[in-house]
């Protein structure tokens, strides 16, 4: 299995069923219909990873601020 790391994304279109995300990597496409029924999987993951994030920078900014 190959791996592409997406940073960003240039262009996004749906298309027969099919959803395209496009960048300087290459191009991911999904079945429309599969990735509906794991956008509650992948919401939760955006989420917990956002969370991770926020609560990082703000730790450093209350380090910084002492």
């Amino acid at each position: 299995m190959k791996t592409i790391y997406i940073h960003e994304t240039h262009t996004l279109y749906a298309d027969s069923g099919e959803l395209h995300l496009c960048s300087d990597q290459g191009e991911v496409v999904f079945n429309m219909q599969t990735l509906f029924n794991d956008l509650p999987s992948i919401t939760k993951l955006c989420i917990e990873e956002q969370d991770k994030n926020k609560n990082y920078i703000l730790e450093e900014i209350k380090k910084t601020i002492k």
